[in-house]
């Protein structure tokens, strides 16, 4: 009985299980950050408008992760194969030309899932145009790209695409990536939280840029001067940074919504805006022009008489009576009261209003003093 044939071998003429590993673990990524941020923002209040990008992105990274491994079925990776120009090899050049162009609408996906999630964390008309910009400017790459890699190519001329090309697609991509970074610290510059809470916020879409690296390195082995006496190797290669950088891109995507670098960005409960600016605070209600005013009761109980005695013309409470308990209201007012006002998605103005229960406790040790004092008097 012969040995079964493996699925991918390593070695100098064959680096199909390179690729089979290393695009395997990429998609593994993918799926489990997929799951974490299903599992997040699960709720339907919760799921907006960048988690169903990134769903789309997802599942066109899983379609591009499975033409990679019917590729390898096929022989790429295999020096002989790609080397030849038989049926099979036809057949590979066809899917990698195809899978190049999966690889620009996944990036493209993922970056959208990243501008929808800024649209979602502020409202102001200066964000809301920096961002839209960087959309714009994302979908004038994804054109530029399509363009660049299709005019004048076809699947015959797919591992002979001219490297100036691809060199303009990945600086582009870079420079959009690193226009997510900047609006992210410009979204927090005037919020009111600490360094370290901005600093976790821009860390947060920083991490993206961690994907430049496998993007110069995927150019590097594009470059026809590169392993020019093996390009079966370059090409193996650059197919494996291909996928590294795909799933790296859309699981920083996810990142971006877990709770440790969200917690320090989402709005209070109950507020319907952000508050920057001079007269507005993050989770303060307080300013120079509001004051706070408390109003004290008694809380009246049907099991309870009060009973009052008079000691030296004052009148005091009888300290046979355990406690009384008191209803203390405080609220912040200011020059201008509407109540409508925090129902408004327009008001610049935050009230809260809180109620506390005050217990005051009369200690016997003072109608004592009054006991001793008297009897000290009588003598």
């Amino acid at each position: 009985m012969e040995p079964e044939e493996p699925l991918g071998v390593i070695s100098p003429n064959n680096e199909s299980g390179l690729i089979l590993i290393l695009t395997a673990l990429s998609l593994s990524f993918v799926l489990v950050s997929f799951a974490i941020r299903l599992y997040v923002r699960l709720p339907p209040r919760l799921w907006k408008s960048d988690d169903n990008i990134l769903t789309a992105a997802t599942a066109l990274s899983c379609v591009q992760t499975s033409l990679v491994f019917y590729e390898v079925h096929l022989g790429l990776g295999n020096r002989k194969v790609i080397e030849n120009n038989d049926e099979a090899s036809n057949r590979i050049k066809k899917y990698y030309f195809a899978n190049d162009f999966l690889y620009l609408v996944v990036l493209f996906f993922s970056k959208a899932a990243v501008g929808s999630l800024f649209l979602r964390l502020t409202r102001q008309r200066g964000h809301v145009r920096w961002i839209w910009s960087i959309l714009g400017l994302c979908a004038a790459w994804i054109v530029l790209s399509v363009l660049l890699i299709s005019i004048g190519c076809s699947w015959e001329k797919t591992f002979t695409v001219p490297f100036g090309r691809w060199l303009a697609v990945g600086i582009t991509d870079s420079l959009t990536e690193l226009a997510f970074v900047v609006m992210a610290g410009f979204l927090v510059k005037g919020l009111r939280m600490s360094k370290v809470q901005k600093g976790t916020v821009v860390f947060a879409f920083g991490l993206r840029l961690l994907a430049v690296p496998a993007l110069a390195i995927r150019l590097y082995y594009l470059n026809p001067s590169t392993l020019a006496d093996n390009h079966s190797l370059a090409l193996s290669l650059a197919v494996v940074c291909t996928q590294v950088q795909l799933g790296y891109g859309v699981m920083a995507a996810s990142v971006t919504v877990l709770k440790p670098f969200m917690v320090v960005y989402e709005k209070p409960p109950g507020s319907t805006d952000y508050l920057t600016g001079r007269n507005k605070t993050y989770g303060n209600a307080t300013n120079d022009s509001e004051h706070v005013s408390f109003k004290m009761k008694p809380v009246a109980r049907s099991t309870e008489v009060s009973e009052k005695r008079a000691v030296g013309g004052a009148t005091t409470t009888d300290p046979t009576q355990p406690y009384a308990a008191y209803h203390a209201t405080a609220a912040a007012s200011g020059r201008e009261k509407d109540h409508d006002s925090i129902h408004s998605h327009d008001s610049r103005r935050l009230i809260i209003e809180r109620k506390t229960d005050w217990s005051v406790r009369y200690e016997e040790a003072e109608s004592q003093k009054s006991a001793t004092s008297e009897t000290g008097e009588s003598v």
